[in-house]
């Protein structure tokens, strides 16, 4: 099994995860924007650059955090340049993954995403064995229901997970979570892939719970947890 951290929108409350990242040496994958046409502030250069560490790391997220289904067609390869130009121009170094607003996307799409990038990332859940470059997650880090998961498991041909979640229907989200890992972890060749949003754990109040799942990771799967990058040779690059 192979666990992967990832955060989407770059918010100013990704420094609370910068910080969880750092205390239990558990690496992330953070996807961030230039700007948010939603109105949200996104981190700085200078944040970027200072949480830059061997325990996080960057994606691209497009120039303005625009779902690429919902604009011209021809925008599309100008809004992932421009934000990866702009990480690169503060990290210093080459963005290669991307992730896609609202894990919206057509698949003629993908052929120019990978010209720019080795891996593309969307906001699927319920997703275990992932081949790349396209990656399907696992969990979002926010409180679903069962029926949304089995649903899709189901979707995305997950079968044993799918009646795994609904033979535990009645645990609690955020346990169940930390079921899924224990199971996943008799798995050959699980890779699960762990997705949230700051924001939202800013406002539901699921630092604790979060803190949880890290100090779970740290103790009983740290060998497990690796880069986002760490995937890549799975895709073939």
């Amino acid at each position: 099994m192979r666990i992967t951290f990832c955060w989407d929108d770059g918010a100013l409350q990704d420094q609370k995860l910068f910080a969880l990242h750092e205390k239990y040496a558990l690496p992330g994958m953070f996807f961030v924007p230039t700007r948010n046409c939603e109105g949200r502030d996104v981190l700085t250069p200078q944040m970027i650059r200072h949480a830059r560490s061997p325990w996080v790391a960057f994606g691209a997220h497009t120039d303005d955090h625009v779902y690429l289904t919902q604009i011209p067609p021809e925008q599309i390869e100008s809004q992932v340049t421009a934000n990866q130009r702009y990480l690169q121009e503060i990290l210093g170094e080459p963005v290669e993954d991307f992730c896609l607003p609202g894990g919206k996307y057509k698949k003629e799409m993908l052929p120019l995403l990978y010209r720019h990038f080795k891996t593309v990332r969307t906001a699927d859940t319920m997703c275990f064995h992932n081949q790349g470059p396209l990656y399907r997650p696992s969990f979002h880090f926010y409180p679903r229901g069962v029926k949304s998961l089995a649903g899709n498991a189901l979707r995305n041909a997950s079968l044993p997970e799918a009646w795994f979640v609904w033979r535990r229907r009645d645990v609690p989200y955020f346990a169940l979570l930390q079921e899924l890992l224990e199971y996943e972890q008799g798995r050959d060749g699980a890779q699960v892939m762990i997705w949230g949003h700051s924001w939202e754990i800013e406002e539901l109040g699921l630092w604790d719970e979060l803190e949880a799942l890290f100090v779970l990771c740290r103790a009983n799967y740290r060998e497990c947890c690796v880069p986002y990058r760490a995937l890549r040779p799975a895709a073939g690059k």
